[in-house]
């Protein structure tokens, strides 16, 4: 196929959906690079890295993809690995990833693996500064530091083991991860890591940051009722911060700059950088936490690594525990957390978790099967009962609704149930589902169904707005002022309480009775009602539905066919990306 006519078929496959808008521009913009024209085949390589970037990976594995149907054309075939090689390095657009530090082409090929410029000069930055750290002495005194954490930890304690051994491992090292499921202890670790931290240097400057304001919020709250429980010395217990932000406020993106306020040349004032839910932070965030920290500074990072990876480009958590466990240069500063203090040996929850971080389709069917208290599952889901399941969860909130309950009120009731799905668009997606809850309301709370506000409606932003200090992913709740005035109120990280937004001053939002899973991360509520679609799908994986299950603290209702879930637990997300393999070369 010439140029003229692989770009004519791409045309096709925007117009069809097959591939996004980007795409297809960076396609023809590559192909009018060059005076005399571009291959198709290095265009086909150039669409597929795209392709690929927009749904998380990191680059594009020609070796794997050589000779294969191309991911966005089924019905076009690549050419092999040594003719794309060629091609690509031979069309003045691709650098060689193995012989250059600072490409100046769009594409970057590295070994077999292709990317764009920019991922690939994030990915060799992170590798590269995370094992400068590392390799960085950090001094102690041992005996004070062992002291310590024999009094925040019995030694003889099974079920606080894993807690001990991570904290001892984090607090040695200037690069730490900690990664465990929902209950393991994460946030006394993570208290215990501060407390012990302090001891070694009382100046240390603390900060503390999650990538969503509702983690940052969990994050804070979470570490207060740690320093309470932890036998925590009083001038150590009044300097352990438990003030937390996101990533981009503490980094300070502002509007229409494109750049962060704290990098390289600008630091951050800090000596000991924790992240929690870190699964979350993409590739280019990490990059830019990084070149914020001081040459000196520390850094945690806690999460999950079996979640969901970011939305963006990336599995960078998961990638470093991963690199951690073979014995990389991470190794030494990893700890996993294992013992469940929330679920108890006989919670369906716990268990349920197990079984889907495991692969385990006959366990997790077995268990979705038994009696479990904490467990419901409806195999042959229809949207009418769904949407009545869902109104039943959110009752105590529609009686604070109808009491007249200020926002605070309302906010806190809203946060024990949720409704989650695993797509946004289609039968069983939350714009659907958004709909049909509304149209319900409209006739159970008794308002106008053609005004758009109400009291008690819950939304979600979805676009960045700095100048309101408003992100992406924050939950906002109409209620009056006290004037009477109908504001959207969102939690403040900068003060405590609420802080109200005029409607129309919003910046692109949509109704939050219904979330995806993706966006309900960093969140838990007391009870969570998981809708998958009724036929199986490539978003639905395991991490997908493991992730929605231990959203839940006490109860989760699981409503999908048996054939979804089993195909679910064969699904494991594989994301491109070339982080580990540089982990161990450095």
């Amino acid at each position: 196929m010439n140029t003229a006519s692989f770009l004519a078929r791409l045309s096709t496959l925007a117009a069809a959906g097959a591939i996004e808008p980007v795409d297809l521009h960076f396609a023809r913009a590559l192909a009018g690079w060059a005076d005399d024209g571009v291959d198709a085949n290095v265009l086909s390589a150039a669409v597929l890295v795209s392709h690929l970037a927009g749904s998380g990976h990191v680059c594009a594995d020609l070796a794997v993809a050589a000779e294969q149907p191309l991911a966005f054309d089924g019905e076009c075939s690549a050419p092999s690995f040594a003719r794309w090689r060629e091609g690509l390095l031979g069309s003045g657009l691709c650098a060689d990833g193995e012989n250059e530090n600072a490409p100046s082409h769009p594409l970057v090929l590295d070994g077999h693996r292709l990317y764009l410029a920019r991922h690939w000069l994030n990915e060799c930055f992170v590798a590269a500064e995370l094992a400068r750290r590392v390799a960085l002495p950090l001094p102690l005194d041992e005996a004070r530091l062992e002291a310590a954490l024999n009094t925040f930890f019995d030694p003889d304690d099974v079920a606080t083991a894993g807690q001990r051994q991570a904290t001892a491992l984090a607090a040695r090292r200037r690069v730490a991860l900690i990664s465990g499921g929902p209950g393991t202890g994460k946030t006394t670790t993570l208290a215990a890591l501060l407390a012990l931290a302090l001891e070694q240097q009382p100046d240390l400057r603390i900060l503390l940051a999650a990538p969503t304001g509702k983690a940052a919020a969990r994050m804070q709250e979470s570490i207060r009722n740690a320093r309470k429980r932890l036998p925590l010395a009083e001038d150590v217990a009044a300097v352990i911060p438990d003030e937390a932000r996101t990533l981009h406020r503490l980094l300070g993106f502002g509007s229409g700059t494109g750049r962060p306020r704290y990098r390289r040349d600008h630091p951050l004032p800090v000596d000991l950088l924790v992240v929690d839910e870190a699964s979350m932070v993409d590739l280019a965030l990490m990059a830019r936490v990084l070149e914020a920290l001081p040459p000196r500074a520390r850094l945690v990072l806690l999460g999950d690594r079996d979640q969901l990876a970011s939305v963006e480009a990336g599995a960078v958590f998961a990638d470093l525990c991963l690199s951690a466990t073979e014995g990389g240069a991470l190794a030494a500063g990893y700890g996993q957390l294992s013992h469940s203090f929330r679920f108890g040996d006989d919670a369906g929850i716990g268990r349920l978790a197990r079984a889907l971080r495991e692969g385990d389709a006959d366990a997790t069917i077995a268990l979705l099967c038994a009696e479990q208290a904490d467990l419901q599952w409806d195999p042959v889901p229809d949207a009418e009962r769904l949407i009545s399941s869902a109104l039943a969860g959110y009752g105590d909130y529609l009686d604070s609704i109808r009491a007249g309950s200020d926002a605070a009120t309302l906010h806190q009731c809203f946060g024990r149930f949720r409704l989650l799905a695993a797509h946004r668009g289609g039968s069983w997606g939350v714009v659907r589902l958004n709909a049909a809850i509304e149209r319900s309301l409209a006739v159970k709370l008794g308002h106008d169904p053609r005004q758009p506000w109400y009291a008690g409606r819950p939304v979600m932003v979805t676009a960045n707005d700095y100048a309101l200090g408003l992100f992406n992913g924050d939950i906002g709740i109409a209620a009056p002022d006290t004037d009477g005035e109908l504001r959207i109120w969102f939690e403040s990280e900068a003060r405590a309480g609420l802080r109200g937004i005029a409607p129309h001053s919003l910046p692109p939002f949509e109704a939050a009775w219904a979330l995806t899973v993706h966006k309900s991360q960093g969140s838990e509520f007391d009870a969570v009602l998981l809708a998958l679609p009724d036929q199986p799908s490539p978003l639905v994986t395991c991490e997908l539905v493991y992730t929605g299950v231990t959203r839940a603290r006490k109860r989760v209702a699981l409503w999908g066919a048996e054939t979804v879930l089993r195909d679910a637990c064969q699904r494991r997300i594989v994301r491109y990306s070339g982080l580990c393999e540089r982990l161990r070369e450095v």
